[in-house]
């Protein structure tokens, strides 16, 4: 019956399957589309998109001395959305293959590590901001009370996919992979060389503007998972190791 059902679903139109996976406001903040660029750039959070998203900005010549707020706000970046299209429209651009669809991944196991240095772990700068407490209430019963990496990794475990705020959802799921098809993936690890690489195929020099967020959260991981942890974000993760080809098991 699933293989049937997964039959079925391969042959819905895009749009359709795109839908079944991001709701059309979560498209609207993924997807970047840059014509001036060529490119549509699927931005995933935790995975340098504030720099990224910085050096777009500088690329379309608005200023990238903003604060995270203002790169982040759809109504201020100087590219276009989903909304621009509707979703069956956007669908169909990509279908037409005018522009390149670029992506940038990060080793998941550092990613969810980053998340909770950046958003749950205690103590934090405007630990009782409402965005932030919305944010961590979404997996904890009492976001007001401090969790350990554990209790958050445990909270994350309990989610589907489609359930995950994109702070801690899959790449695969939030990048509609296997239904979109990359021109170009990049990964964070090495991005420099990266940038370098997509700024050759578009013709354009690319290099990031300004380090934005940084947790240092992957520079020792072992400090924060232990065996059962790690067991378990293989699990969560098992599509992004499979699928970016990263390694399920710490170093």
């Amino acid at each position: 019956m699933a293989s049937l059902f997964g039959s079925i679903f391969r042959k819905a139109p895009l749009h359709e399957r795109m839908r079944a996976r991001l709701s059309d406001h979560a498209m609207n903040q993924g997807f970047c589309i840059m014509p001036a660029l060529g490119i549509i750039y699927a931005s995933v959070p935790k995975v340098a998109c504030t720099s990224l998203k910085a050096m777009f900005f500088e690329l379309h010549g608005a200023s990238s001395d903003v604060n995270i707020s203002a790169i982040h706000d759809v109504a201020r970046q100087p590219w276009q959305h989903v909304s621009d299209y509707t979703v069956e429209g956007f669908a169909a651009l990509i279908e037409r293959r005018e522009l390149r669809l670029v992506a940038f991944v990060r080793d998941p196991f550092a990613r969810l590590a980053s998340c909770y240095v950046n958003q749950f772990r205690y103590p934090l700068n405007y630990w009782d901001d409402p965005r932030r407490v919305g944010l961590r209430a979404q997996l904890l019963e009492d976001p007001m009370k401090p969790a350990s990496f554990a209790e958050f990794v445990e909270a994350v475990a309990r989610q589907r996919p489609g359930e995950m705020n994109t702070h801690w959802a899959p790449q695969a799921h939030q990048l509609c992979i296997p239904d979109l098809a990359y021109d170009f993936v990049g990964r964070v690890e090495a991005m420099e060389a990266d940038l370098a690489r997509l700024g050759g195929v578009i013709g354009r020099e690319l290099k990031p503007v300004k380090a934005w967020n940084v947790t240092s959260a992957g520079s020792d991981l072992r400090s924060l998972y232990s065996p059962e942890t790690e067991a378990l974000a293989a699990k969560i993760y098992a599509q992004d190791f499979r699928t970016f080809g990263y390694l399920p098991r710490l170093a």
